[in-house]
């Protein structure tokens, strides 16, 4: 009987929980700006300074597309069954994973968001200790750094397959301009790839208002 009442409580908060971000998102909606939620995990023991001044800078990036930006830092070693943060994402929610060190074969590469075959994804992994060292090597701001990394990566979750473009923060690599840019906080995205994630985010919103609909008593 304990375990049913704990489930049950467990259900209420997580279905509350997505209430208030549909709410939150229904909002911004109306007010003409598209949202998504962002989970973050990291496992890098990043200074909450420095994470808190990356989420703003990150955020900053996808408001110059049209698009906010909830966040919702997880908490590490949680096991309670009401731990939002792990439950599986729903429409217009993603997983950022700041980990400690890259797993890709080149340093340029500050992070990687994984993919299905049709293009879709919610889950993306950002190399601290590749934002660490280029912010040594090239004197970029770290938490301007970092910040732009988690933009490019869920950009590439909300661009879907051949995100990359020839310049703009979606560029594969960013050289000396584009690491100059970000010290200026001009390294955005493009006007077309603005729109497709506006789009993107638009038609997983009536998703999700379709299925809460069914779900009304």
């Amino acid at each position: 009987m304990r375990f049913d009442f704990r489930h049950r409580m467990g259900l209420l908060v997580v279905l509350l929980w997505l209430l208030s971000q549909t709410i939150f998102a229904a909002v911004s909606e109306a007010l003409g700006t598209p949202v998504i939620t962002v989970l973050v995990n990291d496992s890098a023991n990043v200074s909450p300074a420095i994470l808190n001044q990356a989420e703003l800078e990150a955020a900053r990036i996808f408001r110059s597309a049209g698009i906010d930006i909830s966040w919702v830092n997880c908490p590490g070693g949680s096991a309670t069954a009401e731990d939002t943060c792990r439950e599986v994402p729903g429409a217009n929610q993603f997983v950022l994973h700041i980990v400690p060190s890259g797993t890709t074969s080149t340093d340029l590469v500050f992070g990687v968001a994984f993919l299905a075959e049709d293009g879709s994804g919610t889950y993306c992994n950002v190399f601290f200790d590749r934002v660490d060292e280029a912010r040594h090597s090239v004197g970029t701001n770290e938490s301007q750094l970092l910040g732009t990394v988690a933009a490019h990566e869920l950009g590439h979750l909300l661009l879907g397959s051949h995100a990359h473009s020839a310049w703009g923060i979606m560029a594969p690599v960013w050289k000396a301009e584009g690491l100059r840019q970000i010290g200026m906080g001009t390294l955005l995205f493009l006007p077309e790839q603005s729109a497709l994630m506006r789009a993107r985010i638009g038609r997983a919103g009536v998703t999700l208002a379709g299925f809460a609909a069914r779900m009304k008593p």
